[in-house]
């Protein structure tokens, strides 16, 4: 069985691997980690991730709004699922996520919300 740091360190790398590029690796990662961890978020975002960043926007969409649905309100999901609708052209979906988000002032968001609010008409 995995440890914490391990899973950790894998998610890390997984991670690491999508902003490169290297989504095959990634995904492989994600999967393994998704069958270790089912209930952690952490591989579905890194999964929707590595679809987005290559344009397969409806994939990431499906698996952003699938965890959005099994946790309601879960900021880093719906923050995602906005950056996803709005590289696909789905600005008008993004800004009712946005503005909710806006709302609850995370600051650990507000930046980034500010930000993707400007690309939203």
């Amino acid at each position: 069985m995995l440890e914490t740091e391990d899973l950790q360190i894998l998610a890390e790398l997984a991670f690491g691997a999508v902003f490169t590029g290297n989504m095959l690796p990634a995904r492989t990662i994600f999967e393994g980690l998704a069958a270790a961890r089912p209930e952690h978020e952490a591989p579905r975002i890194g999964m929707a991730m590595s679809h987005y960043m290559v344009n397969e926007f409806d994939r990431a969409e499906e698996i952003l709004r699938g965890l959005i649905q099994d946790k309601p309100g879960f900021r880093p999901a719906v923050v995602n699922l906005a950056l996803c609708l709005i590289l696909s052209g789905k600005k008008t979906e993004a800004r009712p996520l946005l503005l909710e988000l806006e709302k609850n002032n995370d600051p650990q968001y507000s930046d980034m919300v500010g930000e993707l609010l400007g690309l939203c008409p």
